[in-house]
């Protein structure tokens, strides 16, 4: 009986040590896909701010305040970040228009730098999915569709909001 429980013991500590660093390994290369993503999904609004301002379509260039990654509530992998920004004379009726605008600067953008994404062929890697204001900052979520796991966050947030159909789809389905 003490020979069994000692086994017994043993391999409860064994899977326990596993799941462990399992979780470690898996939590530490998630985090860097992520901020990798961060960075380039950086870039890419960025220069589709200033696009905005450069063609007069916002009076004055956009400020980042800060660039965040959506916590992993939705999934692990999914690549989806938080911008929060200014941006002078953009009322809450124009935040729409900016959101459409933003999604089209961003499908060029990924054209001009030939950034694929795991949607069809030829469509944006980049999605604005969602916009809002809070005082006189504006709240900018964008999703990097590098992964099936962010494909389906955009799904999840269509089946929210149907109001708001996102242009995703999905080869594998």
């Amino acid at each position: 009986m003490g020979r069994t429980v000692t086994i017994l013991i043993a391999v409860i500590i064994a899977i326990c040590l596993y799941l462990l660093i399992h979780h470690i390994i898996v939590s530490r290369n998630t985090k860097k896909a992520q901020s990798a993503a961060l960075e380039q999904t950086n870039v890419a609004v960025k220069g589709a701010l200033q696009r905005l301002a450069d063609e007069h379509f916002i009076s004055s260039p956009a400020t980042v305040l800060d660039a965040s990654i959506i916590p992993d509530g939705w999934g692990r992998g999914v690549m989806a970040f938080e911008y929060l920004l200014l941006i002078d004379q953009i009322t809450d009726d124009q935040l729409p228009i900016l959101r459409q605008r933003l999604n089209h600067i961003l499908a060029e953008f990924c054209q001009d730098h030939q950034i694929v994404s795991v949607v069809e062929p030829g469509e944006s890697a980049f999605l604005v999915t969602d916009i809002w204001r809070h005082t006189k900052r504006i709240h900018l979520g964008v999703a990097y569709l590098v992964n099936e796991a962010t494909i389906e966050y955009i799904q999840d947030l269509h089946r929210l909001d149907p109001k708001t159909k996102p242009n995703v789809t999905n080869q594998n389905n």
